[in-house]
Order: structure tokens, then C-alpha cells, then sequence
């Protein structure tokens, strides 16, 4: 007799995932980033624009940081399946300190892509 015929498992999904990211002090209606920079004004909000897509929703946050790891902010958004993006901000009107900061993205937990930026 014939061996039963091999089954071929299908393609796996793609699972929830950041595409790309850009950091800029504006951000328009579709949650884009303009013009994206990597130095800010003390004074500018902080916009981070995160494209994801994937076969699921998701739980995308961000987790920003100055110089030595103290972290500013943490923030979670959840995220329809699909391509998406995703605006996430930081202000502080009296001013931010000079320096190093870096911001974390991760999707359900995981950390997926960080961006470092300065404040001059």
C-alpha cells in the first residue's frame, strides 16, 4: 500500500508586529510623522508614530526613558488586526532636561523595536 500523503502545514500567520517607527514633535491626522527627527526641543511634545500589522489585535506600549533608565512614561494602546498605526506622545510644558532618552516598543510584552533621541 501507499504511505498516506504528507500533509503540508499552512503558512503560519503573521503574528502582531511593528513595521516601523519614527519620532517627530508633529503628527497628522493619520498618525504619520512628517518630518521625523532624532533631536528635540526642551519644549516639544514627543510624537511617536508605530506602523504594526498582523492577523490579530495586539496590545502595543511604550515605555519611555531618560539617560540612566528612569523611566517618564509607560503607555499601552490596544491594536485592531490588520495594518495600523499608532500614535503615542510625551509633553511637558515646563520644559524637558537636556539628554539622552530612549523609548521601548513592545507588542503583547515583548520588546520590538526601540528609538533613541535627545533633548538639546
Amino acid at each position: 500500500t501507499l504511505p498516506p500523503p504528507a500533509t503540508v502545514p499552512p503558512p503560519a500567520a503573521m503574528a502582531f508586529t511593528v513595521t516601523t517607527v519614527d519620532l517627530g514633535n508633529a503628527v497628522g491626522v493619520d498618525n504619520r510623522i512628517g518630518a521625523p527627527l532624532t533631536s528635540f526641543a526642551k519644549t516639544d511634545t514627543i510624537h511617536a508614530s508605530v506602523a504594526t500589522d498582523g492577523s490579530s489585535a495586539g496590545t502595543l506600549g511604550a515605555k519611555w526613558s531618560f539617560q540612566d533608565g528612569q523611566v517618564i512614561d509607560t503607555q499601552e494602546k490596544s491594536v485592531p488586526a490588520g495594518p495600523q498605526v499608532t500614535e503615542f506622545s510625551i509633553a511637558k510644558p515646563s520644559g524637558w532636561p537636556a539628554g539622552h532618552y530612549k523609548v521601548e516598543f513592545s507588542t503583547n510584552g515583548v520588546i520590538a523595536q526601540v528609538r533613541e533621541f535627545d533633548v538639546k
